[in-house]
């Protein structure tokens, strides 16, 4: 059985579909030019990546600390430990006990997967490790807090080396959370539900205009 599909349904159906690819010609293409050559650049500048950053290994000019002395002196730094041993998952976010070769331990928080170098040994003999770049942060726990991390054992309880920095986003990850591209993105298929609406009702009304007419 064949259905027949009135004719103002087809021409505005068809007025729809080209009015829905002139807005994605007219809105995606250029959006996309947009990303590419200016708000990626951008993005990209504010970045801090490679050795030297926080998270990465450390450059040559990074120095080093092996004391809470050395951590508060410092904006960055490459801290050198004889022990890290995991602690406590505190909102998702996994805290290690840092043990640093005077025998201090403080907070630290670590990236997956941390690139831990191992470079020698204590005068004491002890295994001594260098941990990616950090910064000292202030660390704020929930309120009513009463987990491993507020033991009497720290340094400073109040602060953690933060080793985990940022992490760069391709320009695919990057588009899909600009909040306008959720926008652009669907700007086409509300037009083409718009026009073919309009259209529909507009080429139903003069159809039925026309009928009125010749039944005159």
């Amino acid at each position: 059985m064949r259905i027949k599909v009135p004719t103002y349904l087809a021409i505005s159906f068809a007025v729809a579909i080209l009015c829905s690819l002139a807005v994605l010609y007219a809105t995606i293409f250029p959006y996309q030019s947009y990303i590419e050559k200016v708000a990626y650049p951008a993005y990209l500048e504010t970045v801090e990546t490679g050795p030297g950053s926080v998270g990465y290994d450390a450059a040559e000019n990074t120095p080093h600390a092996t004391s809470l002395a050395d951590i508060q002196q410092y904006d960055t730094f490459a801290l050198e430990v004889i022990h890290y041993k995991s602690a406590e998952a505190v909102d998702n976010q996994w805290y290690y006990n840092l043990t640093l070769p005077n025998g201090e331990v403080v907070i630290g928080h670590l990236p997956r997967n941390a690139h831990i170098q191992g470079i020698g040994t204590t005068e004491s003999g002890d295994a001594l490790y260098l941990l990616p770049v950090g910064r000292w942060n202030t660390l704020n726990l929930p309120d009513g807090y009463s987990g491993a991390l507020s033991g009497e054992g720290y340094a400073d309880s109040a602060h953690f080396v933060e080793c985990v920095g940022d992490e760069c986003l391709t320009i695919g990850e990057f588009t899909l959370q600009q909040p306008s591209y959720k926008i652009v993105s669907k700007l086409w298929i509300v037009v083409f539900i718009l026009v073919d609406i309009a259209c529909a009702v507009i080429l139903k009304r003069r159809k039925k205009a026309r009928q009125a007419a010749q039944g005159k």
